[in-house]
């Protein structure tokens, strides 16, 4: 049984399409691997960044400051940040509300949306998966206390 050139260089074409074969099985898998922890990592954070937000105080943070967390899904910069303050402006009015006394006249109530209109979006807006989160502050001294005891 003699071996000839041509069985041997056959051979050798097989065992080496055969490793070059699993080579790139292994790199297809080390890279899918990769990927898979850079979505995870990327997933996480997104949620981190949405649990900031929609877990951020709202409400009086001292007796000075205010504040609200909105949302927008607008693509423009400037769209975005109008929606997010029309949006903002009235859930400020909303929870102010809730802290003023029950019973406002006419000027009081005039006053508490005027309150609201006075805030401004913070410059600590993210964006996760297209939506941009916002915070809405109004600071004025002794704002606590207007709203809550010095309203008519």
């Amino acid at each position: 049984m003699q071996i000839t050139t041509k069985t041997i260089i056959f051979a050798v074409q097989i065992a080496l399409t055969t490793f070059l074969w699993n080579c790139k099985t292994s790199e297809t898998k080390v890279e899918t691997t990769a990927n898979e922890v850079k979505k995870t990592t990327s997933v996480e954070q997104s949620d981190e960044l949405i649990i900031e937000f929609t877990k951020a105080k709202e409400g009086f943070l001292n007796e000075s400051l205010f504040q609200v967390a909105v949302s927008s899904v607008l693509a423009s910069e400037n769209e975005r940040r109008e929606e997010a303050k029309l949006i903002a402006e009235q859930k400020s009015l909303n929870l102010l509300k809730t802290f003023a006394p029950p019973i406002l006249s006419d000027k009081g109530k005039k006053e508490l949306r005027e309150i609201s209109k006075e805030g401004k979006i913070v410059d600590k807006n993210i964006s996760v998966g297209g939506r941009y989160y916002f915070l809405y502050q109004i600071q004025r001294p002794n704002l606590k206390r207007l709203v809550t005891k010095d309203l008519e």
